[in-house]
C-alpha cells in the first residue's frame, strides 16, 4: 500500500526545534601584527590529522580558521558565496588576506566556522568516520555519521492524518535511515561526502547565521511531508502495522473535519457524534490533545508511531 493522500498537522509546532547546533568557540581578535605573523607560518600549524575534502577542493576561497578541538589550523574552502554572507553578516574586518588570496579568519567569522566545523566533524562524526583518511566518505562511512535527523508523531490510519509533534536529532545515518528517508536522502539533505560539502551546506542553511539549524531551516513544509511519508509508507510496506481502512464511517469522516477545519467547521449531526465518542474539541481552545488521546479507544487500530 503506498500513501500519497495523506493530511498533515504540526509542521509549524517542529519547524523552531533546533537540530543541529555548531561547537562553541572562544573568540580570536588577533592584532595585525598577529596575523602577519601567522601569515608567515600557519601552513606549519594547519592540521594534517583531518582532511576535510578529497583530490582538489571544489570551492575555490580557502580560508583558514583554528580548530579548537585539535588546536591546529584547518584550511578549507567556501563557495562565493558563502564567503559573500560571512563578509556580509561579521564584516569584513574579520578576514586578513594573504599574498597568495586565501584568507585567515579571526573574530566572529572565524568562531561561527569553526564552531560548524567542530559540530560537523566530531559531534556528526565525520572526522572518526572517514576511516582511510582520504577526505571522502563513501556510503559506508556516511552511514556511521550522526548525521540524521527527523520529525515524530503519530499517523491515523483510517483518518489518513499524520501529526507530528517532536523531533529527534544525530541520528545514525544507517542504511535502514536512509530507506526509510529514502526521498530526501537522495536529495542530499541529511549528508555529503566531505566535510567540506557538509560546511558550506550548513553555512548556506544558518539563515539567520545564530550557530542553530532549525528542522524549519532543514526542512520546509512540502519537503518534511514527504519525507513522512516516506517513512509510513516504508513501515507498510515492511508489516510493521496493517492498515484499517474506516470508509464511509461517520465518526472517520467527522474526525477528519475537525481535524482539518476545526468545531467551527462541523455541523449539527457531525458534533453530536464526535461528542458522544468524547472526541469533540474544545470550541475556544481548538486544542487536539483530549481529541488525540480518545481517539485509540474509540477506532479500533487506529494509529502507528512514525518514530523511527
Amino acid at each position: 500500500m503506498q500513501l500519497k493522500d495523506i493530511n498533515f498537522i504540526g509542521y509549524g509546532d517542529i519547524a523552531s526545534n533546533n537540530i543541529f547546533s555548531a561547537v562553541k568557540q572562544n573568540q580570536n581578535e588577533r592584532s595585525q601584527n598577529e596575523l602577519e605573523s601567522l601569515d608567515k607560518n600557519i601552513d606549519s600549524l594547519t592540521n594534517t590529522s583531518i582532511k576535510v575534502n578529497f583530490n582538489e577542493s571544489t570551492f575555490k576561497n580557502q580560508v583558514y580558521f583554528k580548530d579548537e578541538t585539535s588546536g591546529e589550523f584547518i584550511k578549507i574552502g567556501l563557495s562565493d558565496e558563502n564567503l559573500a554572507k560571512l563578509q556580509r553578516v561579521f564584516g569584513k574586518q574579520d578576514f586578513f588576506t594573504k599574498s597568495d588570496g586565501s584568507q585567515i579568519l579571526s573574530g566572529k567569522a572565524e568562531s561561527f566556522v569553526a564552531g560548524w566545523f567542530g559540530d560537523i566533524a566530531y559531534k556528526r562524526g565525520y572526522a572518526s568516520s572517514d576511516v582511510n583518511g582520504d577526505g571522502y566518505l563513501s556510503q559506508d562511512e556516511l552511514a556511521n555519521t550522526n548525521s540524521g535527523f527527523t520529525a515524530h508523531g503519530m499517523y491515523y490510519i483510517g483518518l489518513k492524518v499524520a501529526v507530528t509533534d517532536s523531533t529527534e536529532t544525530y541520528m545514525k545515518y544507517s542504511s535502514d535511515f536512509q530507506a526509510k528517508h529514502k526521498t530526501m536522502s537522495s536529495a542530499g539533505k541529511y549528508a555529503s561526502d566531505s566535510i567540506e560539502k557538509e560546511l558550506n551546506k550548513t553555512i548556506q542553511n544558518d539563515k539567520n547565521s545564530d550557530g542553530s539549524l532549525t528542522y524549519g531551516e532543514l526542512m520546509d513544509k512540502s519537503e518534511s511531508e514527504q519525507d513522512v511519508t516516506d517513512v509510513i509508507n516504508y513501515m507498510l510496506k515492511y508489516g510493521l502495522t496493517e492498515p484499517v481502512e474506516l470508509g464511509e464511517d461517520l465518526l472517520a469522516k467527522a474526525l477528519l473535519q475537525q481535524f482539518m477545519g476545526g468545531v467551527s467547521s462541523l455541523n449539527a449531526e457531525q458534533k453530536e457524534i464526535l461528542a458522544k465518542a468524547g472526541l469533540l474539541m474544545d470550541e475556544n481552545t481548538q486544542d487536539l490533545s483530549s481529541v488525540i488521546k480518545n481517539i485509540e479507544a474509540n477506532i479500533e487500530n487506529s494509529k502507528i508511531d512514525f518514530k523511527v
